[in-house]
């Protein structure tokens, strides 16, 4: 009787055992063909049309920030907005003296930069958004011109003027260190309207109207003209462009087709946003990258950002 008992208990740790064991396995095939994520993961969409604080009336910029949070400069009702990555409002602020708010960035603590081209300056803003420092540009103002800001790993704040092909550069102390005209020996369209880029790897970015991209050192050097490859169809920059971790993302004319090449203008990857941006034309909508990995399309019509995860 006792052999018995001992044979059944061997027999249901055997039968245990080959349970788990196939568990385990169906488990591991599982995940195993789990699919990859893919290279640009949509997460979602966020935004709410409206007058009020929080709301989106008519976006034209985006920036983020090292925490992921995202800055929209919105014309249409002077607001000046922050929202956590996943949309919620944290912020918005209005100033009197900032007429026509137009392109926006963000600093490594937090300030916010708005430049406005009727008074031809940079309103620069400490994260609260409860007061101003204005920059105002040596050159003449225009409500037609485009000024766009950026601020550098230093620190450094570069501005571009349009209308002038000049950049100024100010210190963290917000002092004017030097003013150049972008080089005759780079390419010089008749207007080259911007906007103004950063990377880490410390050259400057402007977009052209050829719909290419010029590339610059610090202190005004052309470097290389960045355009499409031949598979690829005609960029536009000039609508925003943005630069992270030595990759440059650009959308095509069409508005849909979302372009990723490394600084040196080799491509990496083309991306249809159409399934979630919609099929028709548009205007190539401005573009952030977060220190999240997250790249923030800014869906103007439709007064909503589009989020996706980099996942390369």
């Amino acid at each position: 009787m006792r052999d018995c008992n001992s044979c059944l208990g061997i027999s249901l740790i055997l039968f245990c055992f080959l349970s788990i064991t196939g568990c385990l396995q169906t488990e591991t095939q599982a995940v195993q063909q789990k699919p990859p994520a893919a290279a640009l993961e949509y997460l979602g969409a966020w935004g709410t049309k409206g007058e009020g604080p929080g709301e989106l009336q008519d976006p034209v910029s985006i920036a983020a920030d090292n925490l992921g949070n995202a800055y929209i400069a919105d014309p249409g009702t002077g607001f000046i907005h922050k929202f956590a990555s996943h949309g919620k409002a944290l912020l918005s602020f209005q100033e009197d003296g900032l007429k026509h708010p137009q392109s926006i960035a963000v600093d490594s603590g937090g300030a916010i930069y708005v430049t406005d081209q009727a008074r031809c300056s940079v309103f620069i803003f400490p994260p609260g958004g409860d007061h101003y420092r204005e920059l105002r540009l040596r050159t003449r103002p225009s409500a037609v011109n485009f000024l766009s800001v950026v601020v550098a790993d230093d620190g450094l704040i570069y501005v571009f003027d349009s209308d002038a092909a000049k950049v100024f550069a100010y210190n963290s102390r917000f002092r004017l260190e030097q003013t150049w005209v972008l080089p005759a020996n780079g390419p010089r369209p008749a207007r080259i309207p911007g906007p103004i880029e950063t990377g880490h790897d410390g050259f400057l970015y402007i977009g052209n109207s050829s719909g290419n991209i010029s590339k610059f050192t610090r202190d005004g050097h052309f470097v290389s003209e960045i355009t499409p490859s031949a598979n690829q169809g005609k960029w536009n920059p000039t609508d925003g462009f943005a630069v992270s971790n030595n990759l440059i993302f650009v959308m095509d004319s069409d508005g849909r087709m979302l372009h990723i090449v490394d600084s040196e203008g080799k491509p990496k990857m083309d991306v249809d946003l159409a399934p979630e941006l919609g099929q028709g034309s548009r205007p190539a909508p401005p573009l952030a990258v977060s220190a999240r990995h997250e790249l923030l399309v800014l869906d103007a019509p439709e007064r909503r950002v589009l989020r996706y995860r980099i996942n390369f």
